[in-house]
């Protein structure tokens, strides 16, 4: 996993390379140092070589001049370019050649800036807690300058530090405090330097599409820039991710195109990374090419003196060995590692990193009091001042608290009334409801039959009917008379049911035992049409509800299901046991004439029309209506399927809990 360790750069107007290059022609003394310099920094990406040699020949100058700012930015240059090769030794005497230019002109920018670049190296070489006192000692000077690139670059350094050492929440609080001053730069490249830090903090969390998400982002952003360092790091976490995620084909583009850019750049440190990725996404297809892989990462680590990154080489052997078999090397790779990790890093070390931090913090919290004594002088006068305002201002909103109780008090007595005076309107409209259903049902479902017998009746008194037709009256009497009984009865069963202060009846109760009694109770109707009922229903089929209303349910249910069902017909009575979970079904299903679409989008509601049943029976249309409300109340359910000319099942879900 690789992390963009951003170096600080000294501000200059951007110019093309071909202005510079004449620029360098004709110039002279330090201009001239400042030109080359310039074209050194826009080849230290791009061509390493051409940037030491143009540095070079400014240094040159540099020291003809007796120029010192000049040969320390060139200096720090040729440091940075030696770094990025993994020349650390020399890396370190170009850096302290720079640092000692500066302090010979007192020019704190160009010190801090070196503090920072040593802190960086080494913290590359794993002496992080030699890295960290100098990128503290930077972060303090540029804070003073308030140089906003250069706290940038610490918080990263910070950030890195702490990633390497495990403390990853540290991390992200460090590489955050960095975004939100980055983004005020929208060209900046330190952007996509922390995408990429970020991206790798969470990489080590185990956040995988987190983490992919950041690097995504940092490679839209850099895709445009010269900053191939950080294009290549990017390019490398992404193929760790993808290897993560199981897509190897994008984790091997991505990685080809890393390794590339880093031989390109000449980047040592960032190809051997690259191997290690490479060899572990060869490992299980192309094992000789993997263990090739890391034969040339482990040089390079040695060459560049970078023994983290070989503990990431000395684990791919050991998971390679391990697969082919070859177990000896395994141990002995993996002894290797051990003893190289005990004499990296200790818990001891980690330690005193965090006291470090906790120290530069404590110093900046002590600057923050000194200032905050010399603000209170200031502060106490004011303090005065404002006690005498606070004061009247006191009185003022206890007079106001004093009101306010009172109007609330108001307000509360309204708002008391006015809910329950909402109450009153909705029972009142409840009751309005009903009575208007009431009169409904009675002047139509009520008045029909009784008109129907009444009419009969005056037939049957008129004195020229023979006795077969007067017989042949009394069915047609008997029919009207159970319709109207029938009415009737669901009439006082729903207006008791809206009484007031009338409450469900609930109980534990076994339903088998009202199936078996309502399946009796309609035999004889149902045998009159050769209609055949089956109960397949289990001998415990316990509901909580109110027993009346399911066994009105079950009823009305069965009835209806005679009704509309042909002769030789059948209905059948089943059960689903705690389906949905807390409730069980009661399911009556018919083969009935069925009922069309329109139809079942009203069948529960006071305006449907109830039709004839199979047999000429005449019925209402409140049964199911009530069947619902009853369901409802007992928070149940009830659903239909129907398919016309093919039959009808009603599912009613009631709870078992």
């Amino acid at each position: 996993m690789a992390v963009c360790l951003a170096l600080t750069t000294v501000s200059r107007a951007q110019k093309t390379l071909s202005t510079l290059l004449i620029d360098y022609k004709f110039q002279k003394d330090s201009q001239r140092i400042v030109t080359v310099y310039e074209i050194s920094e826009h080849y230290k990406y791009l061509k390493p070589d051409s940037a030491t040699l143009y540095a070079q020949r400014g240094l040159l100058l540099s020291k003809k001049l007796n120029y010192s700012y000049g040969a320390g930015i060139l200096n720090r240059l040729l440091g940075e370019i030696d770094m990025n090769q993994g020349k650390v030794a020399q890396a370190k005497l170009r850096f302290q050649s720079a640092l000692n230019s500066f302090k010979a002109i007192g020019n704190p920018m160009g010190m801090a800036s070196i503090y920072n670049d040593l802190g960086l190296l080494a913290g590359r070489q794993g002496k992080y807690k030699e890295a960290t006192p100098l990128i503290l000692q930077a972060l303090t000077v540029f804070e003073k300058l308030k140089d906003t690139s250069g706290i940038i670059q610490c918080y990263i350094k910070l950030g890195s530090i702490n990633l390497e050492t495990e403390r990853l929440d540290k991390a992200l609080f460090y590489y955050h405090k960095g975004m939100v001053l980055a983004r005020l730069y929208p060209k900046s490249n330190t952007v996509a330097s922390l995408l990429n830090n970020i991206g790798s903090t969470y990489l080590k969390k185990n956040s995988y599409q987190k983490a992919l998400i950041y690097f995504n982002e940092g490679l839209k952003t850099v895709a445009d820039s010269q900053r191939i360092d950080v294009h290549m790091e990017l390019l490398n976490n992404a193929s760790g991710v993808y290897q993560k995620l199981g897509d190897k084909r994008h984790a091997l583009a991505y990685a080809h195109q890393a390794l590339s850019l880093a031989r390109r750049g000449n980047f040592r440190e960032q190809e051997a990374s690259i191997l290690v990725t490479l060899s572990s996404l060869l490992r299980q297809n192309r094992p000789d090419s993997s263990i090739i892989l890391l034969d040339r990462a482990l040089k390079i680590t040695r060459a560049i003196h970078q023994p983290y990154l070989r503990l990431d080489v000395y684990q791919g052997m050991v998971d390679l060995y391990k697969q082919n078999g070859r177990y000896k090397e395994a141990e002995r790779i993996l002894e290797a590692r051990d003893v190289l990790k005990d004499s990296l890093f200790t818990l001891k070390q980690s330690k005193e990193i965090a006291d470090l931090q906790s120290s530069y913090d404590l110093a900046r919290s002590t600057d923050k009091v000194q200032q905050l004594n010399k603000n209170n002088v200031k502060i106490n006068y004011y303090k005065n001042i404002i006690l005498v305002i606070a004061i009247g201002v006191l009185i003022s909103l206890i007079f106001v608290l004093f009101l306010y109780r009172k109007t609330r008090n108001l307000n509360r007595e309204l708002i008391q009334q006015k809910e329950v005076l909402h109450q009153q309107k909705e029972e009142l409209d409840k009751e309005n409801n009903f009575k208007d259903k009431l009169f409904s049902i009675i002047g139509h479902d009520l008045r029909s039959p009784i008109s129907t017998l009444v009419n009969l009746m005056e037939i049957a008194e008129e004195d020229e009917l023979s006795a077969e037709e007067f017989q042949s009256l009394i069915p047609q009497l008997m029919g009207q008379s159970k319709v109207t009984l029938e009415t009737l009865d669901k009439l006082l069963i729903w207006g008791k049911s809206k009484l007031k202060d009338t409450t469900l009846n609930k109980s534990h109760f076994n339903a088998k035992e009202l199936i078996t009694k309502n399946i009796a109770l309609y035999q004889n109707a149902a045998l009159q049409k050769g209609i055949r009922m089956s109960d397949n229903t289990p001998d415990e089929l316990w509901l909580v509800a109110d027993s009346a209303q399911v066994d009105f349910v079950i009823r009305n249910l069965l009835a209806n299901a005679i009704k509309y069902t042909d002769n030789g017909g059948k209905i059948e009575v089943t059960a689903n046991l705690n389906h949905p979970n807390g409730f069980n079904a009661i399911i009556i299903n018919d083969n009935g004439v069925g009922i069309d679409d329109e139809a079942q989008q009203h069948i529960f509601e006071r305006d449907n029309v109830s039709k004839d049943g199979t047999a000429q029976e005449k019925g209402n249309s409140i049964g199911l209506m009530l069947c619902k409300e009853f369901v409802k109340e007992n928070k149940g359910r009830i659903d239909l399927r129907s398919q016309l000319g093919r039959g009808t099942q009603f599912t009613v879900s009631i709870p078992c809990l």
